[in-house]
Formats: structure tokens, C-alpha cells, sequence
């Protein structure tokens, strides 16, 4: 009974444990002298997977806005089209100031699960943005697609993967799943108590003023 107490203990402790959030696409940065236009006339999609279900928590680019004007930036996760984006899952716009130098931007909070598969990510600049998206990323996506002339170019598989623009994807397991530490960490639990299951306990030889149940014993003073 008091292992199966220690039991329902450790569990409820792994529950409470939030999940950790993880990079599951980190391309790094890509590179100054790459410098790919970033523009309405002009953008970019990257592909990547997923073995486990995931909540993304957040997604960015490495680009800039090099021009005057403000403008937003519509970051959108889609389904598998082959070669290019398929249908448009989530979506959610960032705000781009006016001579924003090359770095990292994108939106956060997201709460996006997708089950196992494959998806892309895509990066709009509207009308106000004239800025570079920058290749040579030093870890690149699976694949990479382009958008221009009203539509994504499906011109091959991997034929755009020269591209290599920077990507970064943070996501969660959900809610609810164990993740590698809890597991380690209810392992390690389940270790212990099989060593104080195994532990001897010392034999009431009767010598003891009081009986394994802590009652006097008969004649004892």
C-alpha cells in the first residue's frame, strides 16, 4: 500500500511538470552576403517534419525591412503541397518598422498543434516591405519554395533549395504527454522504490518491549 501511495505521488508530480519547449526547426541565421529580395513580388516557404504530435509556440525569419515604410509580415503554417505549400492551417501577422536591420522576427503565443507529417511554413511582406530574406542558412529546411507572379513556382521537387533563408520553429509536446526529462525523471523514482522494496526489515525476535504493531508486550515493563 505505501508503494502504490508513492506511486500515485511521482505520477501526479510528472504531471505537473510543464512540457519543455524546443526548437524543432533552427536553419540558423542565413548569410549577409546572400541577400535574396524580400517583397510582396517576391517570398519564400520553407518544408519540415514532424514524427510526434507538437504545439508551435512560436515561428521566425531571419530577414529585414530595409526601406522607410512600416509594414506586417503574414507568417502562415500549411499543409504539404509536394513541391510547394498546400492549404493554409494557421496563420498570424507580425508588425515590420521601417529600417529594421537583419534579424530575427516572427510572432509567439501560438498554441498551433499538428499531428505527425509533413508541413510548410511561409513568410508574406505586404506592399510596405522592401527588405532581404538572406540564404545559405547553415542547417536548411527539407525543401524550399518561392512565390512570384501571383502563385508558388512548382518547378521540381528541390529545385528552389538553393534558397536556404533562416527558419526557426518552437513548439511544445502537448499537454499531457511525457516528455524525454519526465521520463528520465519516473524512472529514476521507480528505481528508488524498488531498491527500499527490496530493503530487509529487521525480525521481531520478541526481545522488544513492544510488538511490531507498537502494543506493549505481555509481562513487558
Amino acid at each position: 500500500m505505501r508503494t502504490l501511495h508513492y506511486c500515485s505521488a511521482l505520477f501526479a508530480s510528472l504531471a505537473a511538470l510543464p512540457a519543455a519547449a524546443a526548437l524543432i526547426v533552427d536553419t540558423g541565421a542565413g548569410a549577409n552576403g546572400q541577400p535574396w529580395s524580400f517583397e510582396t513580388a517576391q517570398y519564400f516557404a520553407g518544408e519540415f517534419s514532424v514524427e510526434s504530435r507538437q504545439v508551435i509556440q512560436s515561428v521566425e525569419g531571419y530577414y529585414s525591412n530595409i526601406e522607410s515604410p512600416s509594414g506586417s509580415v503574414t507568417i502562415r503554417l500549411h499543409r504539404d503541397g509536394g513541391n510547394i505549400p498546400g492549404g493554409i492551417l494557421f496563420s498570424r501577422s507580425h508588425a515590420l518598422p521601417g529600417a529594421s536591420a537583419l534579424d530575427w522576427y516572427g510572432v509567439f503565443g501560438l498554441d498551433w498543434m499538428i499531428d505527425p507529417g509533413t508541413y510548410w511554413v511561409s513568410f508574406e511582406p505586404d506592399g510596405g516591405i522592401k527588405g532581404i530574406h538572406p540564404g545559405k542558412a547553415p542547417n536548411p529546411m527539407n525543401e524550399y519554395a518561392q512565390h512570384s507572379g501571383g502563385g508558388w513556382l512548382d518547378w521540381g521537387e528541390n529545385y528552389f533549395d538553393y534558397l536556404d533563408v533562416g527558419v526557426r520553429i518552437d513548439a511544445t509536446p502537448p499537454a499531457g504527454l511525457p516528455t524525454p526529462g519526465s521520463l528520465a525523471l519516473l524512472g529514476a523514482g521507480l528505481a528508488v522504490l524498488a531498491v527500499a522494496r527490496r530493503t530487509p526489515v529487521d525480525a521481531d525476535d520478541g526481545s522488544a518491549p513492544y510488538n511490531a504493531s507498537g502494543h506493549p508486550r505481555p509481562g513487558a515493563r
